[in-house]
Order: C-alpha cells, then structure tokens, then sequence
C-alpha cells in the first residue's frame, strides 16, 4: 500500500487499483476530510467506500460525479435493453399493420378479375380472422395458468386497483360532464359555423395536389382498439417473459395517466363551451334538455358517451388515449423498435384523420398529446421503470402460485374496457 498528496489531501493506493478496469471504478480512497470525517480511522473510511461501492452494485459511477452518472445509467439501460425480447416488437406491429396491409393489398367489393382477391380478403377479414382470436385466446389462457413469475405480479395488484377505480370514477364523472357542456350551451340549436383550423385548411390544399396525399388524408388506419390492442399486448407480454416489469405495474401507471390527464381535460371543456367543428350537431344526437336539475343530471348516465358530445371538447379524450401506447412501449420496452416507431406514425395519422373528418380541431389533437405526455412523465412514480426492474430468477427456482382472484380481475377489467370502448362505441 502506497500514500501520496494529491490536491492538498491523502490519498491512498491500494493493490487492487492496479487490477485491469479498477481506474474506471475508482477504487482508490481519499482520507482525511473525506466522507468518513477528519477523526475517522483509514480502516474504517475505506471500509465505508467499500461498502458505499457495494449498494451501488458495480455499476461503474465514480462517486456520483456528472460523467459516472451517465454510465450508470447506461448501463441500467443496457441491462434492461438486454432482457427485452423481439416477440413483442413483432405482436404489436402486427396488430397496428395486419389490417391495412389486407385492405391495401386484398380490397373488399372487387369486381371482374379481382374477384378471387374479394374472396381471399373477405377470408381473411372474417373467420379466419375470429378463428385466430380464439386461438390467440386459447393461448394466452394457457399462459395465464403455467406463468411462473406470479409473485412479482401479486404484489402490484393493490397499486393497480386503486388507480384502476380512480380511472373509472373519473370516467363517470366526465360521461356525464359531458352530457351537461352540451346541455347547458346556450347555442346549442344555433347553427354556429366551427372555428377555422389552419391544419385542415392545409390539409385539403395538399391533397388536391397530390393523390397519395388525399388517399392517405381519406383512410382511416388505426382506431381506438388499435391502441388499445398495443397497450394489452404489452402488458401481457410479461407472461412470456418480454420485459423486466409487472404488467399489473406497467397498467398502474397507464390507467391513472388516463384518469389524470381527464381531469384535466373535462376541467378545459367545462370552464369554455367551444362551438362543434359540425354545426347542428346537437338537434341531431340529443334529447331536450329537461326542466330540472337532478333530472338533467340523471340524464347523463344513461348512455355512455365515449364518442364525445356536441361541442368541441377541448381537448381530444381520443388523443390521449392513443397516445399511452407508443409512451408505454417508450418506457417500458426501450430501444430501436419497429413497433414503436409504428405506434407514432399511426397516431400522427390519426390525429389529422380527426382533423380532417373534423370530429376535432388540431389544437385538441395536438394538446391532448402534449398534456397526456406531461401528465405520464409526472406519474413516473407510480411505477418507475429504472427502479422497478424485476429481479432474475435463479434458474430452477419452483414456480408462484396462481390467485384465482388475480384471473377475475383480469377478466374483470377486461371486461369493463370493453363496455367502455365497444359499448361506448369510441
């Protein structure tokens, strides 16, 4: 062992410092004045460092400097990225490309000679089509029973519940919210032209220029169930071991994104009542309003609303929901993934599709990204993806048992997303 003065403080050399990569660990210790104290003994400040090195796990910071930082936090991603499997990438870009790709190559309704193409596609459309829901069913049940890691999901099921209930209080809330913005509008049988949105007006310009443009303005690729679809195979995909995390954990944060990010949305709408980009909207799909109060409030939960009211609400409840998929696989499936990169483009289409089919205006597109975006990064505490990484099971480790209460509640809200989304008809 070896001393010297370095900077006006002792510092001492160890053997192991002269081991290959221990110059990136800095393995060598400062004494006197240090962490330890100035009355410290040396033994017991390079014993602490040790120990300081150990809880750090090896992870090559030099002392929590800016640059030891950094590859740390490489090398926490790298770990991660190393864990993360190619079957997901390839489920989820399935399910946002499978039926564009059929409708583009297989069109429905030809005639002449392309009627065996209408055959095939209508095919694939169509039984063949259920017939694969069925089997993917049928697997993932089967998963369900012989997945192994079951108590790395136990434990996130109370976090999962309590957002859960607080996405669906929310969504009560708001579905009848609603029904009152448009009750209450004071122009509500007034045909108010829609305010003029410079996306749309470009948009239209565009497309009659170019006939690609107008193709890909008029077709609709990817709805709500698109989305949601990436969302659910993400969460799934821990039962084959495609990510590090919880899936209960991954939808906790999910789920309350969409909660928060709503409150927000219905406190925007409610406080200024915006007029319909489709004048006339109102004596079209609502009842008259009736003369009291408590009656008027009842009203709002008798349908459920997911397709929006009559006027603009400020801004799109559709846009922040699509947006949860390519932030969920950004955080929790990282890396250079074709999936996501789909996810994005889809949901840049989808919103200039609403544009264009003037269900909303661009800034609702445009703010319900930003807003939902803020509101996940905010949330990252409900399930933090650098401090969550599940632990390696040492091979041959036996099997967690199943909670039957853990299926039901899957199935459960399986179940009321379909309500929500199917019965909505959003």
């Amino acid at each position: 062992m070896a001393s010297l003065e370095e900077g006006g403080t002792q510092v001492v050399i160890t053997p192991t410092d002269f081991l290959p990569g221990h110059e990136a660990r800095g393995v060598r210790r400062r004494l006197g004045g240090g962490a330890g104290g100035a009355g410290a003994p040396a033994g017991g400040s390079t014993a602490a460092g040790e120990a300081r090195e150990d809880d750090a796990g090896g992870s090559g910071s030099s002392g929590g400097g800016p640059s030891g930082g950094k590859t740390a936090a490489r090398q926490r991603r790298l770990a991660v990225l190393s864990r993360c499997r190619r079957g997901l990438d390839v489920a989820a870009t399935a399910v946002f490309l499978l039926q564009p790709c059929l409708e583009l190559l297989l069109p429905r309704g030809a005639g002449g000679g392309a009627g065996a193409l209408a055959s095939l596609a209508a095919l694939l459309t169509g039984p063949l089509a259920k017939a694969t829901a069925v089997l993917g069913v049928l697997l993932l049940a089967r998963r369900i029973l012989t997945f192994r890691r079951w108590r790395d999901e136990h434990a996130q099921v109370p976090r999962f519940i309590v957002c859960f209930a607080a996405m669906v209080s929310e969504l009560a809330v708001e579905n009848c919210a609603v029904w009152l913005v448009s009750a209450w509008d004071q122009h509500k049988y007034d045909n108010v032209p829609g305010l003029q949105d410079n996306v749309a007006i470009a948009v239209h310009v565009l497309s009659s220029r170019s006939r690609l443009l107008a193709v890909l303005a008029g077709w609709r690729w990817a709805n709500i169930l698109h989305f949601l679809g990436g969302l659910l195979a993400l969460a799934f995909s821990v039962l084959w071991d495609q990510v590090p995390y919880s899936g209960f954990g991954i939808m906790s944060r999910v789920v309350l994104t969409v909660a928060c990010s709503r409150v927000l949305r219905m406190a925007c709408f409610m406080c200024t009542v915006l007029p319909n980009p489709r004048p006339g909207c109102y004596r079209r799909r609502f009842p008259p309003v009736p003369a009291g109060l408590w009656d008027t409030v009842k009203l709002g939960y008798t349908t459920i609303r997911g397709f929006g009211g009559c006027n603009d609400l400020i801004f799109s409840g559709h846009g922040a929901f699509w947006v949860l998929a390519p932030l969920a696989f950004r955080t929790y499936y990282p890396g250079r993934r074709t999936s996501t990169a789909v996810m994005w483009l889809a949901l840049a289409h989808a919103c200039v599709k609403d544009v264009v089919d003037e269900q909303h205006y661009s800034v609702d597109m445009f703010l319900a990204v930003v807003v939902t975006w803020a509101v996940w990064d905010w949330l990252a505490w409900v399930y933090p993806a650098e401090e969550s990484v599940l632990p390696r099971r040492p091979p041959g480790s036996p099997p967690d048992a199943l909670n039957p209460g853990v299926v039901g509640l899957i199935l459960g809200c399986l179940a009321i997303a379909g309500v929500i989304v199917i019965g909505g008809k959003a």
